[in-house]
């Protein structure tokens, strides 16, 4: 899988029409300031293509990203910064519910994790409203340079473990760019099982 073009369609606040709605979707969710914009944009090799911020919890609202003109990536809004109101924590599980489970083209969720530490209660709860909506999901343990080398794959598979989610993880470094190409494979596999799937219940209309 290669990443070619990525451009930036839209921002919004619950799960609406956008431009090229109907292409698959996949989702990148985890914890204020856990680096999802940082790794979307190296992914896609575009620093300045999701906005990045040194203050936790400042997106607020879902951005929508077109690639290679095939389907969509989904950057959620970050959870569990203590500072933000009761309100809007409210307002964000409102969102994330809406999303999550009103999105017939969500085909995937990354659910992100620091790499340094167990996963929290906010990260917890994130995979089980995953679950509960009946998406597939993989864990990518983020800022892996900060570990060495060698415990890099066994703290994220910890982590995958730790919130029931499938055993293999993904370590990820923005700053080396390792995980960047078991990222883009994970990708790929998840867009051709999606078009498999397609022709499949196709081929089930035709014939009922």
């Amino acid at each position: 899988m290669r990443i070619k073009k990525a451009s930036f369609v839209t921002s919004i606040v619950k799960n609406s029409d956008f431009p090229g709605r109907g292409l698959d979707q996949i989702a990148v969710a985890g914890k204020s300031n856990v680096g999802k914009s940082s790794l979307i944009n190296c992914l896609c090799n575009n620093q300045k293509l999701a906005r990045t911020s040194s203050e936790p919890g400042k997106t607020r609202v879902i951005n929508i990203f077109l690639i290679n003109e095939a389907f969509h990536l989904i950057d959620l809004p970050g959870y569990g910064y203590a500072k933000v109101s009761k309100a809007m924590q409210e307002d964000w599980g409102t969102m994330m519910n809406d999303f999550l489970c009103g999105s017939p083209h969500l085909k995937h969720i990354f659910h992100l994790v620091d790499i340094r530490h167990e996963p929290g209660q906010h990260d917890r709860q994130m995979a089980e409203w995953i679950k509960a909506a009946g998406l597939p999901y993989t864990v990518v343990a983020t800022k892996a340079d900060k570990l060495a080398k060698s415990k890099r794959q066994q703290a994220a598979n910890a982590a995958a473990k730790a919130l029931g989610a499938p055993p293999y993880a993904i370590p990820f470094s923005t700053e080396t760019g390792d995980g960047r190409d078991a990222l883009l494979t994970r990708i790929g596999q998840i867009l051709q099982d999606s078009e498999k799937t397609a022709v499949s219940d196709e081929k089930s209309s035709a014939n009922p």
